[in-house]
């Protein structure tokens, strides 16, 4: 059967917001595996490599967007907005201030969640 390889569920989320600065080829093969569910085998069809060739270089992806996020730490300053944000939208607020905090939120592309 696969090699399987471990899924780290970070990397859907590293995917999302690294994926364009990625290789198109990297990018595709994450897409296939972590957002699409594909077997290793099945993506090894897909692209027409071997199996061992798609584990490494989705390793190599993987990779790639931990480094990225170790440098810039994009995924890492989003989950602490949206955590700061639910804390002070739980806060009795005025209309003007919630009204301000979800414009806020809106600018740094997160939700209200």
């Amino acid at each position: 059967g696969d090699v399987m390889l471990e899924k780290n569920l970070a990397v859907s989320d590293l995917l999302d917001q690294y994926g364009a600065v990625i290789g198109e080829r990297h990018r595709l093969l994450l897409d296939y595996y972590y957002n699409q569910d594909l077997s290793l085998a099945e993506i090894a069809v897909e692209v027409g490599i071997s199996r061992q060739g798609v584990r490494e270089s989705i390793k190599k992806a993987e990779e790639e967007l931990f480094f990225l996020e170790s440098r810039l730490h994009l995924v890492q300053r989003d989950a602490e907005m949206a955590r700061a944000a639910g804390a002070l939208l739980s806060l009795p607020m005025s209309e003007d201030v919630r009204h301000g905090v979800l414009t806020l939120l809106g600018a740094a592309g997160l939700d209200e969640n």
